[in-house]
């Protein structure tokens, strides 16, 4: 049994990279469509028992809700770690086998490349995990079990799972995927994803309004 962690700040606090390029009602939208479009790609690989979603946020909470996950509500944003730490005390009461942390920002993550991480899972005791394209983040982390290690989101976090991880004495397993190493941060990721063809996207709703903001902002 598998579950899904999706970490979600609070909308008004998302996508502060992206400033310079969209306003902050524009971030929020842009918010809102990532999360709509993840779990949606999450429900469709089939994968998991449980979806979590923790967050803060009301609308967040809305969107999960229609896409039948459960949320796990905090009062504030306290970071990744925190929140996934919720996410493990939850899944361990629940039974779950393994977790697979995910982010919203994922825009080229399809059901296909979910179930081929989910499958990692199947041998035993591991940490899987696929990093950022800068190789500083980790955009997808498997653990078997949940607790495994603790996360170590920010600050070189890719470098930082895989140390946690021999030092407890896990299998690693790196994930090479490019559609799961881009993440949607910066500005140059913006017109990066805009300039791509449709059939490569999976976050349809996301790569739509990216690509007619940007093309607002530039008339």
């Amino acid at each position: 049994m598998i579950f899904a962690i999706v970490p979600v700040k609070r909308f008004e606090n998302s996508k502060s990279r992206l400033a310079p390029l969209l306003s902050l009602q524009q971030r929020r939208t842009l918010s809102e469509l990532m999360l709509d479009d993840t779990l949606a790609t999450l429900a469709a690989s089939g994968c998991f028992a449980q979806v979590l979603v923790v967050t803060g946020d009301l609308h967040a909470r809305e969107i999960a809700g229609r896409r039948g996950a459960k949320v796990l509500f905090q009062e504030s944003d306290a970071g990744v770690n925190s929140a996934v730490a919720l996410a493990d005390a939850h899944s361990a009461r629940a039974g779950a086998q393994a977790t697979v942390v995910v982010p919203q920002d994922l825009p080229l993550m399809n059901a296909a490349d979910i179930a081929g991480v989910c499958a990692l899972a199947k041998d035993g005791p591991c940490v899987a995990l696929c990093p950022s394209t800068r190789f500083d983040g980790t955009n997808i982390l498997l653990r078997r079990p949940p607790a495994a290690i603790a996360t170590h989101y920010d600050n070189n976090s890719y470098e930082n799972h895989i140390r946690a991880a021999k030092e407890a004495g896990l299998a690693v397993q790196v994930i090479n995927s490019k559609n799961l190493m881009f993440d949607l941060d910066t500005p140059d990721d913006a017109k990066e994803l805009a300039s791509m063809p449709d059939a490569r996207i999976a976050a349809k709703q996301t790569a739509s309004f990216v690509k007619s903001a940007l093309s607002g902002a530039s008339r």
